[in-house]
């Protein structure tokens, strides 16, 4: 399944009005509305900005228009900067009279719109929309130093070619947990994360978005194998030489590299990142950081 890195945007509950903004990588409890009047209701984003909130919109375009134009010019008085627009599904005749009033498309999920205007007559210092899709290639070796490797069902560049395990990062799950989970998917195989030892970043690639690929150091705590028939066409224990052997690997620098590093941190002459709980002050919440132990 594919996701996408999205940047830190304000964000709220469908039909929750009492809700905290997530700007920028802080949380900011908001105390401020404004109602009535014609205006939408709206409140401050912490950065000089406005974050209108979506449940008290009016389902008629006709009175939304008259709303959004005097709020652009109150904002546009009081010296706002960027305005955020989330319309959902229901909300869909609203977007119209949006763009009209200058603003742009910033992301979508499913469900929902993200629109935003930026008001002085300067450089637009917004956060940009998602701009990244997150993946895992998984390096498993069982005792016999055989890799576990796959055959893509459907037509790709390594059509016909074992490689290693691959897959997208589901939306809030963490880099360790999606590889295990991907390998368990196409090949039935149980694994335990060990270490990330490289990631790769390339830009412009599908839908023009750029991607990161992190690869996994995984053991096997299972042989048997058993594919998902939807997702590949093979999947098999195999030498690493015989891996290597293959006209692909040959001609690919960074597969190559890849193995190379992947062997070494085995042999314990290459150390990756662990994942370590941690938490920040920052954004008060648990996370993961990717480090060498130094204490070990």
């Amino acid at each position: 399944m594919s996701a996408i890195a999205f940047c830190h945007i304000p964000s709220f509950s469908r039909h929750n009005k009492s809700w905290q903004l997530h700007a920028g990588n802080k949380h900011v409890n908001v105390v401020t509305s404004k109602t009535g009047g014609g205006l939408v209701r709206w409140r401050d984003d912490g950065y000089h900005g406005v974050v209108i909130d979506p449940a008290s919109l009016p389902s008629c375009a006709d009175v939304f228009a008259p709303q959004l134009q005097s709020s652009l010019a109150l904002w546009r008085s009081e010296g706002k900067k960027g305005v955020w627009l989330k319309l959902f599904r229901d909300q869909a005749e609203l977007v119209p009279i949006a763009i009209k009033e200058g603003f742009a498309y910033h992301d979508a999920e499913n469900g929902y719109v993200m629109l935003t205007h930026w008001i002085p007559d300067e450089p637009c210092s917004l956060p940009c929309g998602p701009s990244h899709q997150i993946g895992i290639a998984a390096f498993v070796l069982n005792l016999n130093n055989q890799v576990l490797v796959v055959k893509e069902k459907w037509s790709c560049s390594c059509s016909g070619v074992w490689k290693l395990p691959t897959g997208f990062i589901d939306k809030s799950e963490e880099l360790f947990s999606g590889a295990v989970r991907e390998v368990k998917e196409e090949t039935g195989i149980d694994t335990e994360f060990l270490e990330l030892v490289a990631f790769r970043h390339v830009h412009r690639v599908a839908f023009e978005k750029s991607d990161l690929l992190f690869v996994c150091m995984l053991k096997p705590l299972s042989l048997e194998i058993q594919i998902d028939e939807n997702e590949i066409e093979d999947a098999k224990w195999i030498s690493v030489d015989e891996l290597l052997s293959q006209q692909f690997y040959k001609e690919d620098e960074m597969l190559k590299r890849v193995m190379e590093i992947c062997m070494a941190t085995n042999d314990k002459k290459y150390s990756g990142f662990e994942a370590h709980r941690v938490v920040s002050k920052f954004d008060g919440k648990m996370s993961y950081l990717y480090y060498k132990d130094i204490t070990n």
